[in-house]
């Protein structure tokens, strides 16, 4: 479905919160947005976003919505319409029975209604009380259930009432919701949300980012809402140099490895090493080289060296040593080690790395000399816990001399001679090694990166996120494009580093969703035989990619999956089942195991309602036989698992269109199915982070449910 039939985000009702660069990117998107709606029947309006957070939500949008268009009738016409032309065409015996039915298909009460919640619960004279409040018509504040009633009503009026969204509402502001926060409460917002979705209308909320927080401030907010997303398109900003395009497309292949999963094999740190080498000194290229250097080099000497035999030197010849203080040192960041001095606490730290085209192993900044080079640190280790302190006179003449090379090579001379002290000698003469006098404290022993805007630690978190394929093979891998859109919303559009980075994002992302989606389109083709009669379909939708499989055996029942793909490799739905670690080759075997076998089961005709009776009845045996009691969590992934083990029970659940398993997980959150476990009740517990599965009601999906009373 694409966004410009109804449904302003996808076919159910959906929140978007669109972080947009400034003001005047607000306005764009409002056009934008307000244009679709203009084109397709239902409810719209505009609100400013800190009415959301109002008492008088819902009496404001029922005053200010139109249907149809901006230039549409008023929702409120609309609604007192319907009110007259009940009151005037229904007998009053039968009014109240009239007006709770009515009410109840929009998932709304009258008597919580400002016009008919009064006359109603008196229940005298009732059309004539009505008529009085329709009278006064411009004095009421309108409630929740008169909004509800009045977008159900109007999706009525246009035909619309079959589908799954009835329009949409757009919240903009000036200002970044974190300082919204600061001057009022919004507490109220996500619950006022969370209503709106339940009546059927989707909801845009754009307004400009604020603190690189500002994401995080957003879903704290809306946490508890259901069908909620957040998109960035601050990124807009970034207004990429032709010249800068153009040097990143000409070195793209060579900026992008088999790291996704943040492994380093040495067929890969080999040509990773030589790129960063042959790499321009320009701006442009600053990350790439750094992420190899202080990333990926990294990752691949802290696999490649031998720990074990790295410790057991240790025990042998530093654990002892007298002048080793084991409470102040550190060696489980290995093959990084930081030692310090017993008798004057002076310290100094240590490394085994790779360096250069070559990727060969360092010790301590000069390359090994040996094919065992933990045995080497060792032995520079030893060197600086026997060395003696040099004078302050001599201190002084040494800083002198190395200030000449300090400004050329990015350093500081009392560095460099603490460094040129620890590693001095002579040819045919053993020279012993020295340290700083006490009063002198440095830190060397560090490999450097060029570029001072992002430390060592930035890149030791994002290299892989930066120099990763998008072809992702290995499981571990599945959270990599993620990874790229989030460290893309934290780029400055004013560096040119920066600029260069998020252009190979981006394209790395756009690259991501078609090689994914085609490899699974390919993948499926090779997985099926001819006769199931296999069809494929794709489309775009405004949340993602939709690819629907269909198979009609010869002589047996069509059956069709469908694939939402919101993110490639990590966001990924089999008819709404998530795919767990969502590489090419799950995603097929997910689709292959919901296609199944088992089409040709012979399906027991029973109605939807007697469905719904049924699974209500294995739910109660359920609770039974495993002794659920009060406060006891009950999860709907073992009411399925639990429903599946019955004898024949595919016989009443199996369906053309889908599977026994979804078909049950689709009545457990039917408002008939619900309605009934009310009854008991119980509280239900939304869906988070965790891996339960999940039933959908409404805008909402719930993992389970909570006993708050013996049954």
């Amino acid at each position: 479905m694409t966004e410009g039939e109804f449904g302003l985000f996808a076919s159910t009702p959906e929140a978007v919160f669109y972080l947009v660069s400034d003001n005047e990117a607000v306005d764009d998107l409002l056009r934008e947005k307000s244009a679709v709606l203009d084109e397709q029947p239902g409810v719209q309006t505009t609100l400013s976003l800190e009415q959301l957070a109002e008492p008088t939500l819902f009496d404001s949008l029922l005053k200010q919505g139109k249907v149809g268009s901006r230039w549409g009738k008023d929702l409120s016409d609309t609604y007192r319409d319907y009110l007259q032309d009940r009151i005037e065409q229904v007998n009053e015996s039968v009014l109240e029975n009239e007006f709770e039915s009515q009410f109840r298909r929009y998932n709304a009460d009258p008597y919580e209604s400002a016009v008919l919640g009064d006359p109603m619960t008196i229940g005298i004279d009732l059309t004539e009380q009505i008529q009085k409040a329709i009278d006064q018509w411009d004095e009421h504040q309108f409630t929740r259930d008169d909004l509800a009633a009045a977008v159900g009503i109007a999706a009525r009026n246009q035909e619309i009432s079959d589908r799954d969204t009835y329009g949409g509402i757009i919240f903009t502001a000036t200002e970044p919701l974190s300082d919204i926060k600061q001057s009022q409460s919004f507490l109220r917002a996500s619950r006022n949300l969370q209503q709106l979705l339940l009546m059927g209308l989707d909801v845009a909320l754009v307004a400009p980012v604020g603190g690189p927080d500002e994401e995080t401030i957003v879903e704290n907010v809306f946490r508890s809402v259901g069908s909620f997303s957040i998109e960035s398109v601050a990124g807009g900003q970034f207004d990429v140099d032709e010249e800068i395009v153009a040097a990143v497309d000409e070195w793209y292949d060579r900026l992008r490895y088999d790291v996704a999963d943040n492994r380093v094999v040495e067929k890969v740190v080999r040509p990773a090493s030589v790129t960063a080498y042959d790499l321009p000194d320009e701006l442009w290229a600053r990350h790439f080289k750094n992420s190899v250097i202080g990333g990926l080099q990294r990752a691949y000497s802290k696999k490649s060296f031998n720990q074990k035999r790295f410790d057991e030197l240790w025990e042998q010849r530093i654990s002892s040593h007298p002048n080793y203080d084991k409470y102040r040192s550190r060696r489980s960041s290995f093959p990084e080690v930081k030692v310090t001095r017993k008798d004057d606490e002076s310290n100094h730290e240590f490394r085994l790395h790779h360096e250069g085209p070559s990727a060969k192993p360092y010790v301590c900044n000069l390359p090994a000399r040996t094919s065992t080079p933990e045995e080497e640190l060792i032995d520079w280790i030893e060197r600086f816990l026997d060395a003696e302190p040099v004078s302050e006179q001599r201190w002084q003449e040494l800083t002198k001399v190395f200030s000449k090379l300090s400004g050329s090579l990015g350093t500081t001379s009392d560095s460099l001679v603490e460094n040129a002290l620890l590693h001095r000698h002579r040819r045919r003469q053993n020279l012993s090694p020295l340290i700083p006098p006490s009063e002198i404290r440095s830190e060397t022993g560090k490999q450097k990166i060029t570029g001072a805007k992002y430390e060592e630690e930035w890149y030791d978190e994002h290299w892989s996120a930066i120099l990763s394929d998008y072809k992702i093979t290995k499981q571990g891998g599945v959270g990599a494009i993620e990874r790229k859109q989030d460290l893309q919303h934290s780029l400055d559009p004013e560096d040119p580093a920066d600029e260069a980075l998020y252009y190979k994002l981006e394209r790395d992302i756009e690259n991501a969703w078609e090689h994914y989606c085609n490899g699974v389109i390919e993948e499926l083709r090779q997985s099926v035989t001819n006769d199931q009669n296999l069809s494929i379909k794709r489309q775009e939708t405004r949340s993602g990619q939709e690819i629907t499989i269909t198979i009609e055996p010869d002589s047996r029942q069509t059956r069709t999956v469908v694939i939402e793909t919101l993110l490639p490799y990590s966001e990924v739905y089999v008819n709404d089942s998530r795919v767990r670690a969502a590489t090419i080759t799950n995603t097929v075997s997910a689709v292959i195991d919901h296609l199944g076998t088992n089409t040709q089961v012979q399906q027991t005709e029973v109605s939807r309602e007697n469905k719904v009776d049924l699974l209500f009845a294995t739910t109660e045996a359920y609770l039974d036989v495993a002794e659920f009691g009060q406060g006891d969590l009950v999860y709907f992934d073992d009411i399925i698992e639990f429903s599946l083990a019955l004898p024949n029970i595919e016989r009443v659940f199996n369906t053309p269109e889908q599977d026994v398993e979804a078909e049950i997980r689709e009545l457990l959150g039917t408002e008939q199915y619900m309605s009934r476990l009310r009854e008991w009740d119980v509280s239900f517990h939304r869906k988070g982070s965790d891996q339960h599965g999940s039933v959908k009601v409404q805008g909402d999906r719930y993992i389970a449910m909570e006993l708050q009373e013996p049954l």
